[in-house]
C-alpha cells in the first residue's frame, strides 16, 4: 500500500545518494613529529639582553657552524642572565611534544640586570618541562645562583668549569651517544645560552674565554654530525 506521503505527492520516495550527502570535514589533526630523528641545536647569547643567534637546526646545517664562528663579534656590555634564560625557554616552548628539551646556561660572572626576575624565568622552564643545566665558567661567577637555577628544574645540574677539557666533558661527553638502533633514542632540542659579556674576552689557558667556548661548541656540533650521519 502506498504511504500517505506517496499518495499526497505521487510516486515513490527516493533516498539521496551517498555522494549527495555532505559530511562535515574533519578538523586537521596535530602535526606529526619524528620523535626519533636527529637532535637539534639552538644558540642564545646574552649581555645587556638575551637574543637568538641560531634557531633550532639539525647539526648538519651549514649556517649553524657560521653562527658559532660569529660569537666573538657579539660580545657586549652588562650581564642579563635572566633574559638569556627567558629567551632560551621561549625557544624550548615551541618544541613539539615528545621531543626532549634541554638548556645549557653558561656564565662567567655575576648578573647585573633583571636579577629579581630570575625566579619567574626558572618557573617558566619548569612549567615547560625543560631541563636546565648551568655551567660556571672560570673563577668568578655566582655559584649560588647557578645552583638555584639548575635545582629549580627537572633533573637540572650545576657544573663548574675552569678548562677547555672540562667544558668539553660537560657539553660533548654528557650529550649522549648515537642511537643503538633506529627509534631507540628520543630526539632532543638543546639550547646553548652563552654569556657574551665583556668578561668573556678575559684569558683562559692563554686565549679569550669566548674562543674556548667557540671551539668546544664546534666539537659538539661535529660530534652530533657523526652521531646522526
Amino acid at each position: 500500500m502506498p504511504s500517505l506521503f506517496q499518495r499526497f505527492f505521487g510516486g515513490a520516495t527516493q533516498r539521496p545518494s551517498a555522494s549527495a550527502v555532505k559530511r562535515p570535514k574533519r578538523p586537521p589533526g596535530p602535526r606529526r613529529v619524528n620523535k626519533f630523528g636527529p637532535d637539534r641545536i639552538a644558540l642564545v647569547g646574552f649581555h645587556g639582553k638575551g637574543f637568538v643567534i641560531a634557531r633550532p637546526a639539525a647539526p648538519h646545517a651549514d649556517w649553524l657552524q657560521s653562527r658559532i664562528q660569529q660569537l666573538p663579534a657579539k660580545v657586549g656590555a652588562a650581564t642579563n642572565l635572566t633574559d638569556g634564560l627567558r629567551t632560551a625557554v621561549r625557544i624550548c616552548e615551541k618544541t613539539p611534544p615528545g621531543i626532549l628539551r634541554r638548556i645549557w646556561l653558561l656564565s662567567d660572572g655575576y648578573p647585573n640586570r633583571e636579577e629579581s626576575g630570575i625566579d619567574d624565568a626558572v618557573a617558566a622552564a619548569r612549567q615547560a618541562r625543560v631541563n636546565v643545566n648551568t655551567i660556571g665558567f672560570g673563577d668568578e661567577y655566582d655559584e649560588r645562583l647557578l645552583r638555584r637555577i639548575s635545582g629549580g628544574t627537572h633533573n637540572g645540574k650545576f657544573i663548574p668549569v675552569r678548562t677547555m677539557r672540562e667544558l668539553t666533558a660537560a657539553l660533548v661527553q654528557s650529550s649522549g651517544g648515537p642511537p643503538r638502533r633506529r627509534g631507540s633514542r628520543r630526539s632532543e632540542t638543546t639550547v646553548l645560552a652563552i654569556d657574551l659579556s665583556y668578561s668573556m674576552l678575559d684569558p683562559m689557558e692563554g686565549r679569550p674565554k669566548i674562543e674556548v667556548v667557540q671551539d668546544v661548541l664546534m666539537q659538539l656540533l661535529h660530534y652530533k654530525q657523526q652521531c646522526f650521519s
